[in-house]
């Protein structure tokens, strides 16, 4: 399963986004999600601050966005989440990183 969680960061962030940008990721797996209070950044961003996996990019006024996220196989998400296995960004940068995660979880 892979969630796409949109934030506001840009100025041009006014409002969730519509269909043209949800298109883009029309995997039937795919559950986008509009987070205008930057509720899951926080949560990863929380995380990220005490773990061991450091973006090298991807933080804007305090909020982590155009980022990926991957978890193991199990990983429970609870009151606080579990570390990523691979974090990093920006998304149009990760996308061979995450497919080989992907494949090697098969």
């Amino acid at each position: 399963m892979v969630f796409a969680v949109w934030e506001p960061i840009l100025p041009s962030d006014w409002g969730k986004p519509g269909g043209r940008a949800l298109q883009r990721l029309s995997d039937t797996r795919v559950r986008q999600f509009w987070d205008s209070d930057h509720t899951v950044a926080g949560a990863i961003k929380t995380v990220e601050s005490g773990g061991k996996l450091h973006p090298s990019c991807c933080e804007r006024k305090g909020v982590l966005w155009d980022l990926t996220a991957a978890y193991a196989r199990g990983a429970l998400w609870g009151e606080r989440l579990p570390e990523p296995a691979f974090l990093e960004g920006p998304v149009i940068k990760t996308a061979s990183e995450l497919d080989s995660l992907v494949s090697q979880a098969k």
